[in-house]
């Protein structure tokens, strides 16, 4: 009896350190590291709505406040009353709505004829296509300059929507062809027997079981178009016309930064985008991985 006794305690206590092992195990190699991760990646969004919160005193004091004493909302008043960032906001909206909306449609079409059509020089455009990928905005920047001055859209918001359909597309085709390689074909052609046309197959039969893509496209071109930086510099200099990260860099000049402004029109162009994707963030994963799915 004192024997089965002794060797049940041991194998509890074995099974107790083994747990614990496990645990440690746990900690070391998933939680702490998830925790530090979180850290980095979390701080900076923190300390910009820190900073926003306050005064131009407060910002440069020592020694560093990792909280605002007196927050306050002078800078986002600031912002829309002095320095009119409505209208940048207003401006970055336009640019980013008109290119989502083009290159979702256009992408949706070419991703479809890649994906469905065998056609002459095909696979020229296919390596043309990946080519355009490759070539860097300021590479480009002197040619397309020369290119909206002939077509007088300098400082007009559409040589932006233009321009970021345009760098947009070839990646937005690709994700598109590669859902559509994942789809049947049997899907539309049914469709096309029971009466509809080709572009009614599209987007009756096929556009409902592609909104992930769609979502996960749309998401892409919209981004990108909200944060165009170097054509915007380029192509708008007059600053009625400015959009959001152009209106950003007004607040950094040659004697210094006005890190409070700064911060809060950071805050003001991370709204719109964080509101979308807390919206949309559950068909991007599905939506992100369709188009490396080979039918």
């Amino acid at each position: 009896m004192s024997t089965s006794t002794t060797l049940a305690t041991e194998l509890q206590k074995s099974a107790i350190q083994r747990r614990r092992r496990e645990l440690f195990f746990r900690w070391l190699t998933l939680y702490i590291p998830l925790a530090i991760f979180l850290i980095v990646t979390i701080f900076p969004f923190y300390w910009i709505i820190n900073t926003s919160l306050k005064n131009s005193t407060e910002v440069l004091s020592l020694p560093i406040s990792y909280y605002p004493h007196h927050p306050t909302f002078i800078n986002y008043a600031r912002l829309f009353n002095e320095f009119g960032f409505g209208s940048a906001f207003a401006h970055s909206a336009f640019v980013a709505v008109f290119t989502t909306i083009i290159v979702t449609l256009l992408s949706l079409l070419a991703g479809y004829a890649m994906s469905r059509y065998t056609f002459k020089g095909k696979g020229f455009f296919y390596m043309l296509m990946l080519i355009t990928q490759m070539l860097p905005a300021v590479v480009l920047m002197i040619p397309l300059f020369s290119i909206m001055v002939n077509l007088r859209l300098i400082n007009n918001l559409w040589s932006l929507v233009l321009i970021c359909s345009c760098t947009n597309l070839a990646y937005c085709m690709f994700m598109m062809m590669g859902y559509f390689n994942a789809v049947p074909r049997e899907l539309e052609e049914a469709a096309q027997v029971d009466g509809c046309s080709l572009l009614k197959s599209i987007f009756r039969i096929l556009l409902p079981a592609m909104k992930p893509a769609i979502v996960a496209t749309g998401a892409y071109a919209f981004i990108n178009a909200w944060n165009v930086y170097v054509y915007a510099v380029a192509f708008i200099t007059d600053r009625r016309m400015y959009t959001l990260p152009l209106a950003l860099k007004v607040f950094q000049g040659e004697f210094g930064t006005q890190y409070g402004l700064l911060a809060a029109g950071c805050v003001v162009a991370l709204v719109p985008v964080v509101i979308i994707f807390a919206f949309i963030q559950k068909h991007l994963s599905s939506g992100a991985t369709a188009g490396a799915v080979k039918g």
